[in-house]
C-alpha cells in the first residue's frame, strides 16, 4: 500500500483491521510516517493520484452517476474492481468504464435516471439455460 497510498490512507485501513502500533496505540498518519522512515519503506504523506486508476467516487464523478449504480454494475459482474487489503478502497480502471455495455448503461442511467441491467450479461455469470 505505501506505494500507491498515502500516510493518511494506510493508517484508516491499518486500525479498519484492528490493526496496532507496537505499543498498542491506533494508527495515525505520524505514526504511519515514522514506521515507514524508520524502516527505509518508500512511499508518500498524501496519495499521489494515477489518472488511469479511480477510487469508487472518482469513478462515480468521473461517470456522472451515484456510487450506488456503480456498486450495481460491480455486483452484476459487469465492471471489475480491485482492492489491495480488505478497506483499502476499490481501485476502478477507466478503461472498464469506457467498455460496452458499460458506457451504454451509463449514458442510459444519465438520460433516463434509472438503471436497467435487465438483459444485460455479463461474461463472469453463468447462464440458467441454454
Amino acid at each position: 500500500m505505501a506505494v500507491r497510498y498515502g500516510d493518511d490512507e494506510i493508517a484508516r485501513v491499518l486500525n479498519k483491521l484492528g490493526r496496532r502500533t507496537g505499543k498498542g496505540k491506533r494508527w495515525t498518519e505520524e505514526r504511519v510516517h515514522t514506521a515507514r522512515r524508520s524502516d527505509s519503506i518508500p512511499g508518500q504523506r498524501r496519495r499521489q493520484p494515477d489518472p488511469e486508476i479511480l477510487t469508487l467516487g472518482g469513478a462515480a464523478k468521473h461517470c456522472g452517476v451515484s456510487d450506488t449504480t456503480l456498486r450495481k454494475l460491480v455486483d452484476a459482474g459487469l465492471v471489475h474492481v480491485d482492492q489491495i487489503v480488505p478497506w483499502a478502497p476499490w481501485e476502478i480502471r477507466r478503461s472498464e468504464l469506457e467498455t460496452e455495455p458499460v458506457h451504454g448503461i451509463l449514458e442510459r442511467v444519465r438520460r433516463t435516471g434509472k438503471l436497467d441491467l435487465e438483459g444485460v450479461r455479463s461474461d463472469l455469470q453463468p447462464t440458467l439455460f441454454e
